[in-house]
């Protein structure tokens, strides 16, 4: 039995229902007044320790328990008699729209497109209820704030959203579900009024404490929001239906984790306010730019579940952006400099002005006109802003607005144009032409904002306010698109979805879930205070994810000590086993029996003449004798199945893997396997932003290949799928073939991206201890 704590105040709604719905004695769900926010604590067994999942991570794991677990959660790794495949991505689609809601507002862009999905649906996945609707009904429910009359679904649904409202409907008649909402919603309720009203009689002895010269300390409630990052902040100026914000990345890389964080938080205060996101690539530089990258973005955001409201390209505004230039140029507050770049960097470091700053606008015009023939003597000049080279900002100290690219084809509009405008002459003009009310951008910007409002008010351009956030930065992790275009182009990774990069496409290939991506950036929130995270947060969401639902297999090292079973049989036999223990819709695989079987190297080390051991879903056996060669190597062991013995008794539990090499009635061979593991790029937390030498701090030696042998049945999967090699860890297939690649997936056990078994000390990259042989 699973035993679930939560908070009063944060019921994990989708869970009760959960477990509401399946046999009783699965779970035992208790609330915890100790517990301040939305986490669970789940103790699995009596004996286990406590461990932090989410509401929707802990209802996935509670279904595994039961029978019912392909009703309500068909399993989405493959393996025999796997559920279907489009049914499972379906239901993982609505839990990340579920995720989302929890944290955001609802809008009715979102509404709409539920409504047109049910429009010939009676459940949201599939042909019967499942997770998707428990957590994507509990979220609407919450969102329509209507328990006063039941938690009825609001009129306005019926007048505009026809099928959501018939489709909330149907599930709210459902009594063990609505029945068991209503009460965690107004226990909550009553809760949150009671820990008001001790905050404010807090506050008052606070104040009687403050003055008679005491001092108390702060408060559970403060040190919990200031853990927290929030995200009911208010954006300055923001009216309801009217807040539009953008996402304008630069089609020259792949999305990385720290765009991720700009794109939810965008696609969040839009769905906040009832706005809208604009998506726009910021195509300005025609050297690094090209169509890949653009498909690449655009896919991995639909894949982050950020939706947007228009499309664009900076590009689309080149024309109104020459005229607004040369119109600046004529009005004096542009000049066209002609300064080498070295002496211009020196001059502004310097507060010196150049000698074309104050010459006749038609000499600047002149020139200009060079630059736009894209001529050798246009491609000497730039254009500057004329602000003010005194500034202690040197943001402000006359910065460039446009430049002259007359050697490269532009992705979209090949030599059409010569002079290309510049990020800060780019990003405040068409933010303001596109109608952009609020411009998120990160800290490290800050000094730039006075620039982006000069330009806007220069060109008289209505403003466009601007809201900070810390970026996100992770140790040992580099997050600057030219250092990751290099490791690239050096031939240090094999490309943007190299798993050694933190690349949306990387960190999935190495197999993180969209899933837990998610709900790590939500719970960061819009914070502008600057951290540097741990890895091992994210990848531990990850493993309560994906623990539940992958298959288990069994493999060895191929320097694998074989093992000769007395009493076992002589030829191949097989016995049926489950795939995953606590997840019985994963189906049955046969276990192939033989007196021959190999074991890890490393285990046999640690057995002794005379010791009884389990073999793992086989039984107990006897290990006689430990062979050796005359070097002390360990050659072979010599056993006795002893399958009378208690396995609780034994101290060692040991995969196996029979040796059907060359057997006759072996019903398939073995699988080849490569066991791929990666350690982390650099060997430093952080390199600073002005480290020069900042190569010295690559780590060459980042791929680690461990050549084994596993269970015939791997041959059956395919490029993606996840699985569990029992105590070896979590996987992905990455290459399918004569061998399998299996990419080790990192499970947060050190605060480490990576724990590379023998290869890499984890303690020592992270600083953390190791709990346990990997």
């Amino acid at each position: 039995m699973l035993r679930v704590r939560y908070s009063p105040q944060h019921p994990p709604l989708v869970t009760l229902c959960v477990s509401a719905l399946l046999e009783r004695g699965l779970a035992a769900c208790v609330p915890d007044n100790s517990l301040q926010d939305s986490l669970l604590s789940v103790q699995k067994t009596e004996s286990g320790s406590e461990e932090v999942f989410t509401d929707i991570a802990a209802a996935k794991l509670l279904c595994t328990l039961s029978s019912k677990t392909r009703l309500l959660y068909p399993a989405a790794a493959p393996a025999p008699s796997f559920a279907d495949a489009s049914e499972t991505a379906c239901i993982d689609t609505m839990l990340s729209l579920a995720t989302s809601l929890q944290v955001s507002s609802l809008s009715p862009k979102q509404l709409g497109s539920l409504s047109s999905h049910l429009q010939l649906r009676t459940f949201l996945c599939g042909f019967h209820l499942s997770l998707a609707d428990l957590a994507v009904y509990t979220q609407l429910r919450r969102h329509a704030n209507n328990e006063q009359q039941g938690g009825a679904p609001p009129q306005g649904w019926k007048d505009k959203f026809v099928h959501v409202s018939r489709w909330y409907a149907f599930i709210h008649g459902q009594p063990q579900i609505s029945n068991v909402v209503a009460v965690a919603l107004r226990k909550a309720g009553a809760n949150a009024k009671g820990a008001e009203a001790s905050k404010n009689e807090g506050k008052k002895r606070e104040g009687r404490a403050n003055s008679s010269g005491a001092s108390s300390p702060p408060s559970a409630d403060k040190r919990a929001a200031a853990a927290q990052a929030s995200y009911e902040g208010k954006l300055e100026g923001a009216v309801q239906g009217k807040v539009v914000t953008r996402f304008p990345p630069e089609p020259s890389g792949y999305l990385h984790i720290g765009h991720a964080k700009a794109a939810l938080l965008n696609s969040y205060f839009a769905q906040k306010y009832n706005g809208k996101m604009l998506f726009r690539f910021d195509d300005t530089n025609p050297a690094k730019e090209n169509d890949e990258f653009e498909s690449s973005i655009a896919e991995d955001l639909r894949l982050l579940n950020v939706e947007w409201a228009a499309i664009s390209h900076t590009s689309d505004y080149f024309e109104q952006m020459q005229s607004l230039c040369e119109r600046l140029i004529k009005e004096g507050k542009f000049y066209v400099d002609d300064t080498p770049t070295e002496l211009m960097r020196e001059q502004r470091a310097e507060g010196i002005e150049s000698c074309r700053r104050n010459v006749p606008v038609e000499e600047s015009l002149q020139r200009w006109r060079e630059m736009l023939k894209g001529s050798a003597e246009g491609q000497k000049c730039c254009v500057r802003a004329k602000i003010d080279m005194q500034s202690k900002n040197k943001c402000m100290r006359d910065p460039v607005m446009y430049r002259c690219v007359a050697d490269c084809l532009h992705h979209r509009h090949g030599d059409k144009f010569k002079a290309y405008p510049t990020y800060d002459f780019a990003c405040p003009v068409v933010d303001s032409i596109e109608g952009v009310t609020h411009a998120l951008r990160t800290n490290e910007y800050a000094d730039r904002i006075p620039q982006y409002q000069w330009v806007q008010q220069a060109a008289g351009l209505p403003p466009v306010h601007i809201y900070e956030f810390s970026r996100l930065c992770f140790v040992k992790t580099l997050l600057s698109k030219r250092k990751l275009k290099q490791f690239v182009d050096s031939g240090l990774v094999e490309g943007w979805d190299d798993p050694r990069m933190p690349t949306v496409r990387g960190i999935r290939r190495r197999g993180l879930q969209v899933e837990a991506l998610l709900e790590f950036i939500l719970e960061q929130g819009p914070s502008k205070a600057g951290n540097l995270m741990e890895w091992d947060k994210l990848w531990t969401k990850n493993k309560q994810i994906i623990d539940p639902i992958v298959p288990r297999f069994m493999a060895v090292g191929k320097d694998a000590v074989p093992v000769c079973i007395k009493g076992a049989p002589e030829t191949v036999e097989s016995k049926k086993r489950r795939m995953h223990a606590k997840n019985e819709s994963l189906g049955e695989a046969d276990l192939l029996l033989f007196n021959k079987v190999f074991i890890d190297r490393d285990d046999a080390a640690l057995c002794a003449d005379g010791e009884e051991v389990t073999l793992m879903h086989w039984g107990n056996c006897i290990f006689d004798k430990v062979v050796k060669t005359a070097s002390g190597e360990i050659s072979e062991i010599q056993a006795t199945l002893h399958l009378e013995g208690d396995f609780r008794k034994t101290k060692k539990k040991l995969h196996w893997l029979a040796n059907l090499g060359g057997v006759a009635s072996a019903p398939a061979q073995n699988t080849e396997l490569v066991l791929r593991e990666y350690d982390h790029l650099i060997t430093v937390d952080k390199i600073d932003q002005e480290e020069e030498n900042w190569e010295k701090f690559i780590n060459r030696e980042t791929r680690f290949d461990t050549p084994a042998v596993g269970d015939p049945l791997l041959k059956q999967l395919k490029e993606g799928d996840l699985l569990q090699l029992e105590r070896r860890g979590y996987f992905r297939v990455d290459k399918t073939g004569d061998q399998l690649v299996l990419i080790k997936i990192p499970d947060g056990r050190s605060k480490a991206m990576s724990a590379v078994g023998t290869k890499v000390d984890a303690a020592k990259l992270s600083g953390a201890k190791i709990t346990g042989k990997k």
